[in-house]
């Protein structure tokens, strides 16, 4: 498939360069800066996010945000966005006792690994230049951040997890409390409790947000694929709009394309999407397979769906899942038995038997799955299963 500039994608990045400069801005007059120092840290802020941007366009592209290329950001943008008001919070905050490691362990939590480092790097860069850019206090951040990004790593590891939280609670107090008094030459107690409460925060985060968001994350296919298929989503209520036949086509489709998935234990809830947008071009007329792949990409359908819409009856490139055989399989049948009805009224039993078994012997023929994956036992089932389905009576 080809790639292509997606609205939602362009808008997220948008929004997360506006919250960067808008941070950028309230740490530089919360120091009081002036003019030229804002412009220069306005700068800054432009050559990180350029960076950010184009490390969220290279993760995309090799599948590590939510396993999916056609992801719009929008995790990203809220991940972003909270880390960003945190990061608000932490200016009011005394010397050393920012409890930063909190900000790599969210970021990685809706996003990567590398997207963490980058973001968390950014947003410490400048709470210390809004700070005033102390030695020992740029250390002690650094430091806590670099602890931050290891740790947030090995948080996937959940046998382990009380063992993280008690190292990020020991991480969070000493290194502050080491670093200010290398500062102050002396100790300060005060710092030990702040020190302390911020690391029972982190704490906190990693218990709780840190695993919430992962799944949250982990789901965002799933969640998607329901909200495409719900009666009042956009580009559902277009085309029924556009052709109440094409609308009523769809539903079938979809509906017996799940049933064959659970038969076959293919992934149902995509047969179910992907067989309600199938025809999805045709909204666009010819090339209907291209401007039906625009349409899903322009939605950012996840790239399963996407992929079986390429697809369509092998015009470009021959189905290349069970999904997607399942998919053209359904559709085709549908098509033929709707076209018959039209010209010779046929009803059920022997010769809808007849059509059904006449029409996928000819698909399979013409090794439409044969680079699918759908063995001869599966397609087998799902022939069995159409002859039987009572939504192909017409």
């Amino acid at each position: 498939m080809k790639e292509q500039f997606v609205a939602k994608r362009i808008v997220n990045i948008g929004l997360i360069f506006l919250v960067a400069i808008g941070f950028s801005v309230i740490a530089g007059r919360m120091s009081g800066m002036y003019l030229d120092q804002l412009l220069g840290i306005g700068a800054l802020t432009v050559l990180f996010m350029v960076l950010f941007a184009f490390l969220l366009i290279y993760e995309r592209k090799r599948k590590r945000i939510s396993n999916n290329r056609e992801t719009d950001y929008g995790k990203i943008f809220k991940g972003f966005l909270l880390t960003a008001i945190l990061a608000v919070i932490f200016l009011f905050l005394p010397e050393f006792t920012s409890p930063v490691m909190i900000l790599p362990i969210l970021m990685s939590a809706v996003g990567t690994y590398e997207l963490a480092v980058c973001s968390s790097f950014f947003f410490c860069t400048v709470l210390e230049m809004a700070k005033g850019c102390q030695s020992y206090e740029i250390l002690c951040c650094t430091m806590l951040l670099l602890f931050g990004l290891v740790i947030a790593h090995m948080l996937e590891d959940t046998k382990n997890k009380v063992w993280y939280l008690i190292l990020i609670f020991a991480v969070a107090v000493l290194v502050p409390v080491l670093f200010s008094y290398f500062f102050y030459q002396e100790p300060h107690y005060d710092i030990l409790g702040k020190a302390a409460i911020g690391a029972a925060l982190t704490d906190l985060a990693a218990a709780f947000v840190y695993p919430f968001l992962t799944k949250q994350k982990e789901a965002e296919i799933d969640n998607f694929l329901t909200d495409i298929t719900e009666e009042d989503y956009g580009l559902l209520r277009e085309l029924k709009k556009f052709s109440r036949q094409e609308y009523r086509h769809a539903l079938r489709v979809s509906g017996i394309a799940e049933k064959c998935a659970y038969i076959v234990g293919a992934d149902a809830a995509v047969c179910k999407a992907a067989g309600l947008y199938y025809r999805i071009g045709i909204l666009d007329g010819d090339p209907m397979v291209e401007n039906g792949v625009a349409r899903a990409q322009n939605h950012c359908f996840p790239e399963k769906v996407t992929e079986i819409l390429s697809e369509y009856y092998g015009i470009e490139k021959m189905p290349s899942t069970i999904e997607s055989a399942i998919v053209q399989i359904v559709d085709g049948m549908i098509k033929k038995l709707e076209a018959l009805e039209k010209t010779s009224k046929i009803a059920g039993g022997w010769n809808r038997e007849m059509v059904i078994y006449q029409t996928l012997n000819e698909f399979s023929a013409q090794g439409l799955y044969d680079q699918s994956g759908l063995s001869m036992n599966m397609f087998l089932k799902i022939r069995e299963y159409l002859v039987k389905e009572e939504a192909l009576l017409l």
